[in-house]
């Protein structure tokens, strides 16, 4: 007896219940534009942009460690993948057209990723996709410059929070400019709250920076105080502290106090019965400022998965330690290469191919790994396939190992 065919379910139409969006996101922001989720008020906004400039320009631990993250994800390749893996770029009409823009810009790949990790320091970063017709009729990129964050005035915000868009007042005329999101790329950090500020990787060290800032004056102030001494004025017998008659004198008397210096043009030229010396520190101080100096400097590499850049200033350390450090550092810039790539094959070239005509599977960036093996271990581990017959050597294979000892470099031109 013949089995029935059993009937596909029907599939019920989401009710408008289920398509409406009832609940917010929760960011804290007002309807001018401005986002106030940070609760440190000096980081928010304008006033935090500013201090996350100062900590990652002034401070040698901070720029240490922003250092090593880009230097080490500049030294990735980026290329292009079909939508198709089983095609070449070569055969893929679409890949090899995102090849060429990625290359034909007024201005290098290289130069995109350098600003793009400038989210690092203020938790995004806002491009403009500038575009251009072709002899051939087609849409292509001129240039995806920078929108620098000081140039922010406000947000352009949905009432759910959404963002939609970005005000600006660029030097030098301060005009207010307005840049929509659909023709943008917005690259952020954390997209907590979906908050388009994200969240700068300097934020959890900047209790240790404020306070080493602090420190750092203080013990400078205190060197210069235990090299020269302290100055003190001798006032005339006699002579009251208080008084207008004398208030001119003691305004002039602490005046020279504050702003004394030796060096090679010091001179001090002093009423009669009036005396001035330089009295000497009365001896070692009862806490050890670079120790705690030092301590919050660990703390800001810390914060930034950075702590091996510490291992060699002190005593204490080991190979295998400095090793797990690195490790999870570049654990952690893989995952930054990785967001880069999917937000710009996701904001940008999906723009560049609708602009275009062109929907469906498209072509997609992607990063070499930013952890590589060294290439005696990976010489090793090939041979070593190929000796047990595990994988054979083929075009395909010795083409992926030249690219991986970027032998192939010396005849062709960096992106």
């Amino acid at each position: 007896m013949a089995r029935k065919k059993k009937k596909a379910p029907k599939v019920k139409k989401p009710s408008g219940l289920y398509r409406t969006e009832i609940g917010k996101s929760g960011l804290n922001w007002s309807y001018l534009g401005y986002v106030t989720d940070e609760f440190l008020v000096q980081l928010r906004g304008s006033q935090g942009i500013k201090v996350y400039r100062e900590m990652s320009d002034n401070d040698s631990i901070v720029g240490a460690c922003l250092h090593a993250i880009r230097q080490i994800i500049r030294e990735t390749r980026w290329t292009v993948k079909p939508a198709d893996p089983n095609r070449k770029i070569k055969d893929d009409e679409d890949a090899q057209f995102l090849e060429e823009n990625m290359r034909s810009m007024t201005h290098m790949w290289s130069d995109f990723i350098s600003e793009a990790m400038s989210m690092f320091i203020y938790g995004w970063a806002w491009f403009e996709q500038v575009f251009t017709l072709r002899k051939d009729g087609k849409v292509v990129w001129k240039k995806i410059p920078l929108r620098a964050q000081s140039s922010l005035e406000r947000w352009e915000m949905l009432d759910n929070g959404e963002t939609v868009g970005i005000w600006q007042r660029p030097p030098p005329s301060f005009d207010l400019k307005y840049i929509p999101l659909r023709k943008s790329i917005l690259l952020r950090t954390e997209s907590r709250a979906n908050n388009p500020e994200g969240r700068s990787i300097l934020r959890n060290a900047y209790r240790s920076w404020y306070f080493r800032k602090g420190l750092e004056e203080i013990e400078a102030i205190g060197a210069e105080r235990d090299l020269v001494g302290i100055p003190t004025i001798t006032l005339p017998e006699g002579m009251k502290t208080e008084g207008d008659e004398n208030e001119v004198a003691i305004n002039w008397a602490k005046k020279i106090l504050s702003n004394i210096r030796v060096d090679e043009q010091d001179g001090i030229l002093l009423p009669h019965g009036w005396e001035f010396k330089l009295v000497s520190s009365p001896g070692a101080k009862q806490v050890d400022v670079s120790a705690i100096i030092n301590r919050y400097a660990k703390e800001i590499a810390i914060s930034m998965l950075a702590q091996f850049i510490m291992l060699g200033m002190e005593r204490t350390g080991s190979y295998a330690l400095a090793k797990e450090l690195i490790d999870m550092f570049y654990v952690s810039l893989e995952g930054f290469a990785d967001y880069i790539a999917g937000a710009f094959n996701r904001q940008a070239v999906d723009l560049l191919f609708r602009l275009n005509g062109k929907s469906g599977p498209l072509p997609y960036i992607v990063h070499t790994p930013i952890r590589r093996q060294a290439i005696r271990d990976m010489a090793d581990y090939v041979a070593k396939l190929i000796g047990v017959e595990a994988i054979a050597l083929n075009d395909e294979l010795r083409n992926y190992l030249k690219r991986y000892a970027r032998l192939t470099e010396y005849s062709e031109a960096r992106t």
